[in-house]
C-alpha cells in the first residue's frame, strides 16, 4: 500500500465520523482533545483493510497502530482561534505542535523497517486563520521531513477544520551551518617619509635612490 492509498481512505473515513458520530458537536465546539477516540477509529479504519496491531511500540511507551509495513498514529490539536458558538480552549496549540513534533520523532526511531505516517486534525480552524497557522505549520513540515497533504473537514456544529496526513522521513537534513571565514592577513606598503608641503619637500639629489617603502600588516574584519 502507498501513501496516497493510505492517506486518502484513512483521511475520508476520519472525515465522515467527525461529520456522523454524536458526540462530535460537543466536542468540537468545547475545543477538546480526542485522542484516545481517534485512536480506536484508526485501528478500525486499518482493520477494514487488512490486519492491524493496534499496540506497536515506539520509544518511551508510545503505541503506534501497525498495518503490514506501516506503523501510524493519530493526533488531534485544538486551536485557540477566534470562532463562533465555541468554548475556550484549556490547552496551547504551541504546546500540542510541540507534542505531535515528539511523536514523529518517536515514530522515526522506533520504525525499523517499516514506513511511518501521521494524521492529525486541527479545529477549529476557518479560511482566515491561514497566516495563524502557518508558522505551526512550518514547525511540523521540518520535523516530518516528507509530504504533508491537508484536507477540510467539518463537525455538525458548524465547526470547521483542517486533517493533515504527513509522510515521516526515514531522515531529516540539517540545515545548512553558515561558517565565517578567517580573518585574511593582507600586506600593504606604507612609506616611511610622511608627505609634506611642496616647499618644505626635500628634494632628491641626482643619482640617490628612492625612499624605501616597509611593509605594514593589517587585519580585514571577517565577511
Amino acid at each position: 500500500m502507498e501513501f496516497d492509498e493510505l492517506r486518502t481512505h484513512v483521511g475520508n473515513e476520519l472525515k465522515r465520523r467527525f461529520w456522523e458520530h454524536r458526540a462530535m458537536p460537543s466536542l468540537s465546539q468545547g475545543r477538546v482533545r480526542m485522542d484516545g477516540w481517534l485512536k480506536v477509529e484508526l485501528t478500525g479504519i486499518l482493520a477494514e483493510m487488512g490486519e492491524a496491531e493496534p499496540a506497536f511500540k515506539l520509544p518511551k511507551g508510545r503505541a503506534a497502530v501497525r498495518a503490514g509495513d506501516w506503523l501510524v498514529e493519530v493526533a488531534s490539536l485544538p486551536t485557540d482561534f477566534a470562532f463562533a458558538n465555541t468554548k475556550a480552549g484549556p490547552g496551547s496549540l504551541a504546546d500540542d505542535v510541540k507534542d505531535l513534533r515528539k511523536l514523529i520523532k518517536r515514530l522515526r526511531k522506533g520504525r525499523g523497517r517499516h514506513r511511518a505516517a501521521v494524521f492529525f486534525a486541527v479545529y477549529p480552524f476557518g479560511d482566515l486563520h491561514e497566516k495563524d497557522w502557518a508558522a505551526h505549520r512550518a514547525r511540523i513540515d521540518k520535523a516530518l521531513g516528507g509530504v504533508l497533504m491537508e484536507d477540510r473537514f467539518s463537525f455538525q456544529s458548524g465547526v470547521t477544520g483542517r486533517l493533515y496526513a504527513g509522510l515521516v522521513q526515514a531522515n531529516v537534513k540539517a540545515a545548512p551551518q553558515i561558517i565565517k571565514a578567517a580573518p585574511q592577513s593582507v600586506t600593504m606598503l606604507k612609506p616611511i617619509l610622511v608627505d609634506k608641503k611642496p616647499a618644505d619637500r626635500p628634494r632628491r639629489a641626482p643619482g640617490t635612490p628612492a625612499p624605501i617603502l616597509e611593509k605594514e600588516n593589517i587585519t580585514l574584519p571577517s565577511v
